[in-house]
């Protein structure tokens, strides 16, 4: 494999076209063969003559059918199948290992010549690759598309166990997608790993696989390691099998993926109409929070219902304590974290649009969060201020480039929040916990962060109606209502009076009486 020696410092962004264009490009030759396998990929595993030898001569008719099952062992008989497909499920996922050490390794076959490749906080342009070695434990996040980036992305998640896994996954050059390989093929694969295992490339410094050319640093390589693991610190096998419906050790996902129960946008259904004719099957991810659900319930009257309007704190816990649901806080926290990554780094506007709703409708709403729940809103507080931050200054494109009118509600619901967790701290005066003061903690680095890197002010000291002077000279009277509903309740609420029975305010001097 050969890297290109200028590594870029951020992840480009993806440009949407046709999907006519093939991924292969001029680098893919035609030939001509029969079958449904590429050629090259067909293995002889199991030699035909030592199946004929175990065969029984006298045996001229099909195999015999199982035994009828009658209506008192059908539940037996379901149990039994249910143990089956059990065991069947864990052959599958039985994980294979290497003894050369370092850490897991992904390997991915029969990848075009030129592609552009990213994992985790990195990506280039590489020929012949091949695979990455010396992973270190958690989740990893691997994606592919064309070097012209001009096609949709693919990618999957690994969790790494830290026990040496070899993850094999083929590219589908007919469908243009990544997938797992064969069993057997990744056997092969995984038994000859000490063949090319040097020539992979390693986690840390994708462009030291020419050895003179190897310009990241050690400081570097841990700076987007420790970024990376503030991005999906809460990612486990459980969330990424719930997410994606995927019950494997390599979850596949794809730009053309849709959240369940969202809203298709523009951009979505012109998606739609650009692959319409592939073969490419879109498949629903399944979050937590809904965007068509309500944070209240109809049940509710009164002040528990306006609570539950105005915020969400209630809903976020409700979900958490239902049994049913088998739900910990750090499931939702890796939702959050599951939506910003797969949305950011494959262009899937459903997973950002995923991302929005549960930070503007849910986690800046959740005003009572950080008392009843302080380690969780300490948790969202900081996975914001890394998101945000790696939005500025690893990517090619922000995730605040998405909607303008949404990243100026952002700004807004940040200085809300500003303030109902200064006036919820002070509140709790002497009573307040070490949990709830690293709520504080959390949302100073957060205010720092959105202070120097997108200059944004946060104290919420605005001009509500004044005088200004336009450029002519001219003085215009303004009035803003940003902050119309969080005044309703701070110092400029208006007052509330009692009125008599004929509507007028009591406690005033009457001349008619």
């Amino acid at each position: 494999m050969e890297a290109n020696t200028a590594l870029p410092h951020r992840i480009p962004r993806l440009t949407k076209s046709s999907s006519t264009a093939s991924t292969g490009g001029a680098s893919v030759k035609s030939v001509s063969v029969i079958g449904a396998h590429p050629l090259g990929t067909l293995r002889v595993h199991e030699p035909v003559d030592s199946m004929m030898e175990e065969e029984d001569d006298d045996d001229d008719g099909p195999p015999p059918l199982d035994p009828l099952v009658g209506r008192g062992t059908q539940q037996q008989h379901k149990t039994s199948q249910a143990s089956l497909s059990s065991s069947l499920i864990s052959s599958n996922r039985e994980s294979l290992r290497h003894n050369m050490g370092g850490g897991d390794v992904v390997l991915i076959l029969d990848l075009p010549e030129l592609f552009t490749v990213g994992y985790d906080s990195l990506s280039f342009t590489a020929k012949h690759f091949g695979g990455v070695r010396d992973i270190p434990p958690g989740p990893h996040f691997f994606w592919v598309a064309h070097a012209s980036g001009l096609s949709a992305r693919c990618g999957f998640w690994i969790v790494a166990t830290g026990v040496d896994t070899v993850h094999v996954m083929q590219w589908d050059k007919f469908n243009e997608v990544l997938s797992e390989s064969a069993r057997a093929e990744a056997r092969i694969q995984a038994d000859n790993l000490d063949t090319f295992h040097s020539k992979l490339v390693p986690y840390s410094d994708p462009s030291a696989v020419n050895a003179a050319q190897g310009n990241l640093l050690p400081s570097a390589s841990e700076r987007n390691f420790k970024m990376w693991e503030q991005l999906t610190g809460s990612i486990s096998e459980g969330v990424l099998s719930r997410i994606t419906g995927q019950l494997r050790d390599n979850w596949t996902v794809h730009t053309s993926d849709r959240v369940n129960g969202s809203i298709l946008m523009t951009a979505e259904m012109e998606l739609d109409r650009s692959i319409s004719t592939s073969l490419i099957k879109t498949r629903e991810l399944n979050f937590t929070f809904s965007q068509q659900s309500k944070t209240y319930t109809i049940g509710n009257t009164g002040a528990d219902r306006t609570l539950d309007a105005t915020d969400a704190t209630p809903y976020i816990t409700s979900l958490i304590d239902n049994s049913n649901n088998g739900l910990t806080p750090d499931d939702i926290i890796g939702d959050f974290q599951f939506a910003y990554v797969v949305g950011m780094h494959l262009g899937n506007d459903s997973c950002i649009q995923q991302w929005w709703h549960m930070l503007l409708k849910l986690i800046l709403r959740a005003y009572l969060l950080p008392a009843r729940r302080p380690v969780l809103a300490a948790a969202f507080i900081r996975s914001i201020a890394a998101q945000l931050s790696y939005s500025t200054s690893w990517l090619d494109g922000s995730v605040l480039d998405y909607s303008e009118s949404q990243t100026k509600d952002l700004r807004l619901a940040l200085t809300v929040y500003k303030r109902r967790l200064d006036e919820l701290l002070l509140g709790l005066g002497t009573q307040v916990s070490p949990d709830q003061l690293s709520v504080g903690t959390a949302f100073s680095g957060l205010e720092a962060m959105v202070v120097s890197e997108l200059d944004w002010d946060l104290r919420g000291d605005y001009l509500r109606r004044g005088n200004v002077m336009m450029e002519d000279g001219e003085q215009v009277e303004l009035e803003i209502a940003d902050f119309e509903d969080e005044d309703e309740r701070g110092e400029w609420a208006p007052e509330v009076v009692e009125l008599d029975e004929s509507g007028r305010q009591r406690d005033l001097v009457s001349w008619n009486d």
